[in-house]
């Protein structure tokens, strides 16, 4: 494992709320294809609202509890193209990519809008892939 895997390991498990390692570096894989793919955060924001998840999208957003989804939930509101596409990127099968989506989504949102509002998601961008800059602006979220 390289220097950088190590980095997105540990700052994964930070924002997406711990757990297993591997889950949580699959979990990273897919999310950063889910960006890619989904046009961004607003993109996915969108995806997620428009696909029967805004009250679930809103809880992650505030700073309340989060709503859980299933990963059904999750399937049924990216449609199975996209969730696919994010899927074969990750190297895991679309049944996989769901659940770990609904587990480790939730915290990267809500990690990412620290105060409530959608509007501090903007200057996050996974569309790209992930790069240091983007381990900067994860990083960033915890050392404030």
């Amino acid at each position: 494992m390289g220097l950088l895997d190590s980095v997105v390991g540990a700052v994964a498990g930070q924002v997406l709320g711990g757990g297993n390692g591997g889950q949580s570096q699959i979990a990273m894989k897919l999310i950063s294809a889910l960006m890619q793919q989904g046009g961004g955060v607003s993109g996915v924001f969108n995806k997620l609202a428009g696909g029967g998840l805004e009250s679930a999208l809103s809880s992650w957003i505030g700073k309340g509890d989060n709503q859980s989804v299933t990963g059904d939930a999750i399937a049924n509101a990216l449609g199975s193209q996209l969730l696919g596409g994010v899927a074969k990127s990750a190297n895991v099968d679309s049944g996989l990519a769901s659940n770990l989506l609904a587990q480790y989504l939730p915290n990267m949102i809500n990690n990412i809008t620290p105060n409530g509002t959608a509007q501090e998601a903007e200057g996050f961008d996974l569309s790209d892939g992930l790069d240091m800059k983007d381990l900067t602006a994860l990083a960033s979220k915890f050392l404030k």
